[in-house]
């Protein structure tokens, strides 16, 4: 099936709300380290994962490090070079043709946050999934983050339902759609700040992209070109009035007092959460559209 507005809804909120926490918050920091060989997500590849993800990848993220290529051996490598073949942002690994010879290492940005879409609720989320905290780097860890392990801080963006209702003359609607972010983190400081940032992105415009604008290939390395630059992209979807209006932001905080929290507590003692409501409009003819 093709994408319909809602797909596009969501990928384009989930680059905006990455790029908005990252470059507002300045929600990142700069490390270097080695690269262990790790389990490969993909047939045919060999797969090196740094001791943390995920790595910033978006170029106008000021003083960001937006990693393009690893050293072996001592030697820089880029994407596409020799044997490597892709970089996995989100996954903060790398993948090789063969095996490379030598040490791996190289340079990077990792986000203090991992943004995820997700299908599970808040309930499954909060009360019945195990997270870990990630390591902090100035911890010597001496292994690669692991693709299967859940870890906080994090972000989590689920569609929570919409609808259409008459807005003008001539078939026209205009599209609501609510969008509900459960943010994790080990320290309220830091789920207090992500809140404050979004409540106040009230009124705001989160441009929309199309298919053929979405920067990231199946490995997670970009689709086009050597780099990726939100703000650019997100200028010329503005201009051209394809965007969707943020109506309205709900914060709700969860806390000892709640119904379920003595479960959350006994399954993630050290977690702190937070759920966000955004409230998306937009005036569209969706019976005049394929």
């Amino acid at each position: 099936m093709k994408p319909q507005f809602d797909n596009q809804v969501m990928s384009s909120f989930f680059l905006w709300f990455d790029h908005t926490l990252t470059r507002k918050g300045e929600a990142f920091e700069n490390h270097g380290s080695n690269f262990y060989k790790s389990d490969s997500l993909y047939n045919g590849y060999v797969a090196y994962a740094a001791p943390f993800k995920p790595f910033v990848s978006d170029k106008s993220v000021g003083d960001a490090t937006v990693i393009s290529g690893v050293y072996v051996d001592g030697t820089f490598t880029p994407t596409g070079s020799g044997n490597l073949a892709a970089i996995n942002y989100e996954q903060g690994r790398v993948y090789f043709s063969s095996e490379p010879e030598g040490t791996i290492s190289g340079d990077y940005s990792i986000k203090d946050f991992s943004v995820q879409l997700t299908d599970k609720n808040e309930g499954e989320l909060i009360f019945e999934t195990k997270f870990q905290v990630r390591p902090k780097t100035f911890q010597n860890i001496t292994t690669g983050a692991s693709s299967k392990q859940n870890t906080v801080p994090a972000v989590f963006i689920k569609n929570n339902g919409g609808e259409n209702v008459p807005f003008s003359f001539g078939g026209q609607d205009e599209t609501k759609i609510n969008v509900r972010a459960v943010v994790l983190a080990d320290s309220q400081f830091d789920v207090d700040a992500v809140c404050s940032i979004f409540r106040d992105q009230k009124y705001e415009l989160v441009p929309l992209f199309e298919e053929g604008d979405m920067p990231f290939n199946f490995f997670g390395d970009f689709r086009s070109g050597k780099h990726y630059d939100y703000r650019f992209f997100a200028t010329g979807t503005t201009h051209n009035n394809n965007f969707v209006y943020l109506d309205d932001v709900r914060v709700t905080r969860f806390g000892s007092s709640m119904p379920d929290s003595s479960s959350m507590e006994d399954l993630n003692p050290e977690i702190y959460t937070s759920v966000i409501d955004f409230d998306l409009t937009k005036p569209r003819f969706p019976r005049q559209e394929c």
